[in-house]
């Protein structure tokens, strides 16, 4: 459980927005017991208390096994949530593309495109995850902006990453940098903040910010921060109906609840349900001028 990790020993307290570095934000809600989500003027969100080195470290041990496998049901339809992403990403793609896929778990995700031809490759934090995905594909283990990858990549991806990273703008740069003239960059699977069900349930989204998911975009404040790396946008997509959790009439029913809830100044009983809007998928394309 997340909440393991909030114990104060593994905290530190976030002054500034860990995207932009700007000290003008304002209280979004309250996320836990003392904690804080912040907007920033950026458009960037986050929250006031993080982990920090040995809540990273605690954090990631063993995490491919304690939650990323854990559920066996969770992983099935996580696998059929692969179909769709990939579906959607492998029209830029061109024949035997390099991707390199950050955050790459234990590389389920990564056979869709070597099944396709391509040519893959992974980096992952956590060390159990990366001996994993190791035994099928060339992953670089550790902390991405650090790594010493050769540059050339056709694809980068971003899977349900975003919001554990502390230096955002550091990975940002280092995946313009290994992109070829125009490869592209493929965010999925990430929390929209700008999303109704965000807005309705704060800390009961089920993607909420806490101390370990501790930033939040919008489809704005990622297109503003590729474009200046010299990155367009050509693809956005927000899955729901096409995804294997969506179940429209009761997941209408709930937010409806939640809505009269707030409407009587209360927080909704339940997490959020799956729904339109929740989660975005970006693409992102390196011009022929050099990423910054």
């Amino acid at each position: 459980m997340e909440k393991d990790f909030f114990a104060q020993r593994y905290l530190e307290d976030v002054v500034s927005c860990p995207v932009c570095g700007g000290r003008h934000s304002q209280v979004a809600y309250e996320a836990g017991k003392g904690i804080l989500a912040q907007k920033c003027d950026c458009g960037a969100y986050y929250c006031d208390h993080r982990l920090n080195p040995d809540g990273l470290a605690a954090y990631w041990t063993d995490y491919q096994n304690r939650e990323h496998s854990a559920v066996a049901e969770e992983c099935a339809l996580r696998q059929r949530m692969y179909a769709v992403d990939y579906a959607f990403i492998a029209q830029f793609l061109r024949p035997a593309s390099r991707v390199l896929d950050v955050g790459c778990a234990d590389g389920l995700f990564l056979d869709m495109f070597a099944a396709a031809g391509h040519q893959c490759a992974g980096v992952e934090f956590g060390h159990e995850a990366a001996l994993k995905a190791a035994k099928k594909y060339d992953v670089w283990e550790g902390y991405f902006p650090e790594l010493a990858i050769d540059p050339g990549y056709d694809l980068i991806i971003f899977r349900g990453v975003l919001q554990y990273v502390q230096s955002p703008r550091r990975f940002f740069g280092k995946a313009a940098e290994l992109l070829r003239p125009g490869g592209h960059v493929f965010v999925t699977a990430q929390p929209n903040m700008e999303a109704f069900c965000h807005q309705v349930y704060r800390r009961k989204f089920r993607f909420s910010l806490t101390p370990c998911d501790c930033v939040g975009y919008t489809p704005q404040s990622l297109v503003a921060e590729f474009a200046a790396r010299g990155c367009t946008t050509v693809g956005q997509t927000f899955f729901y109906e096409e995804t294997p959790y969506a179940d429209p009439a009761n997941d209408i029913q709930a937010v409806s609840r939640a809505v009269e809830a707030q409407k009587r100044g209360e927080e909704p009983v339940e997490l959020s349900p799956p729904f339109w809007g929740n989660m975005m998928t970006m693409v992102f394309r390196k011009g022929e001028a050099r990423c910054q």
